[in-house]
């Protein structure tokens, strides 16, 4: 409810910014976003996390660092019921296979690379080892077995979003 009444309130007011250091983080420039803006940006995320089968009470493992992305992915799940696990950038294949069985994680969303790190290559081989996980989505470049989302979200469709909006 605060989310929705800062869009309507504070439409054009910035809401979240990337950290400076975004192309050392994660390979691309830093964004800063506008309550409407980032009310675009869960909706995007809302349809494109149901046009994966993603439903309420499904579990999502988020290995993200403080992007702008972050609070939008929580939001589209808040929306839709989904479980967020998030993960520290730090956890490695160890902790991310014993995640995901323990809460039978459905998908993962991380970057394709978090400092020096292949998250996504990574993840990937997660994939391999846990049964329930049917997707791995990556910011950045994908790589083989992930889904690259930026394409994703940049083909939401206008009906899409506003189908998100009425979840």
């Amino acid at each position: 409810d605060l989310f929705e009444k800062h869009v309507r309130e504070k439409t054009d007011r910035e809401a979240v910014v990337d950290p400076i250091n975004c192309a050392d983080i994660v390979g691309r420039e830093p964004r800063r976003l506008s309550w409407w803006q980032l009310e675009d940006l869960v909706g995007r995320y809302t349809a494109v996390l149901t046009s994966h089968g993603l439903r309420k009470d499904d579990a999502l493992v988020v290995q993200l660092p403080n992007l702008v992305d972050l609070p939008a992915i929580y939001l589209a799940c808040a929306r839709l019921g989904i479980i967020v696990s998030p993960a520290p950038v730090q956890y490695r294949e160890h902790e991310l296979v014993y995640i995901c069985n323990s809460i039978d994680a459905k998908a993962a969303i991380t970057a394709n690379r978090i400092g020096k790190h292949a998250h996504g290559e990574m993840l990937v081989r997660v994939k391999d080892t846990a049964p329930a996980l049917q997707h791995v989505f990556v910011l950045g470049d994908a790589v083989d077995g992930a889904t690259q989302i930026e394409p994703l979200l940049a083909q939401v469709k206008q009906s899409e979003l506003a189908a998100a909006q009425q979840i």
